[in-house]
């Protein structure tokens, strides 16, 4: 369980950032450079083409991205959610453990004290019946110390998964900011691409 709550824990998620930018057309200074040498402007226009082809595969790339990191997103929600549910069975089950252990315990004392009032019994028998009661007090003792440390277990997954959520509603918020950046360049590209297109046909037509 302590695995598991630093696995929990340890949830930091971040998207992978954009790393590139659409090409920019730049038609105007592309006319001064090659004003009257209309070969070398449609060839430079090509070279744009290209670049933005190049965009058009990068977008695409990115869009692929994004969905596996939000569909990664919703699986750390499920895990968060199932671990939670675990979570408070596993206290329900340990509280319920340690109520029954401490009322073995209450059993065991009272008999250790009827015993101490029997002044009647000799001492071989009272000792051999201590003997015994001590037994059980000890491994009563040892089984409540140990659902101590599974409670604790359970408070510290308690802990990681709080920090998970937290970390969670960052990386939702990241994919998000991500996918208005895509939408973004996304429309920017079909902009210049339109552009590139509407300058290529009026190039055609230059001697």
């Amino acid at each position: 369980m302590a695995f598991m709550a630093l696995g929990v824990s340890a949830m930091a998620q971040h998207v992978t950032p954009i790393s590139f930018q659409i090409a920019d057309v730049k038609l105007d200074s592309l006319r001064t450079l090659y004003i009257n040498e209309p070969t070398m402007y449609r060839a430079s226009l090509e070279v744009v083409a290209q670049n933005l082809a190049k965009n058009a595969e990068d977008l695409k790339a990115v869009k692929a991205e994004l969905k596996v990191e939000q569909a990664h997103g919703k699986e750390i929600a499920n895990s968060l959610k199932e671990a939670t549910k675990m979570a408070n069975s596993l206290k329900k089950i340990y509280s319920k453990e340690e109520g029954e252990l401490k009322s073995m315990q209450k059993v065991v004392e009272k008999q250790q004290k009827t015993l101490n009032k029997q002044k009647e019994l000799n001492q071989a028998t009272r000792d051999s019946y201590l003997l015994f009661l001590e037994k059980q007090q000890k491994e009563l003792g040892y089984s409540l110390r140990e659902v101590a440390d599974r409670q604790r277990a359970v408070s510290d997954l308690e802990t990681a998964i709080q920090n998970g959520q937290t970390a969670l509603q960052s990386y939702i918020q990241e994919t998000q900011q991500k996918a208005i950046d895509i939408a973004q360049l996304d429309a920017l590209y079909k902009e210049r691409l339109a552009i590139l297109k509407a300058e290529q046909k009026t190039a055609k037509s230059l001697q």
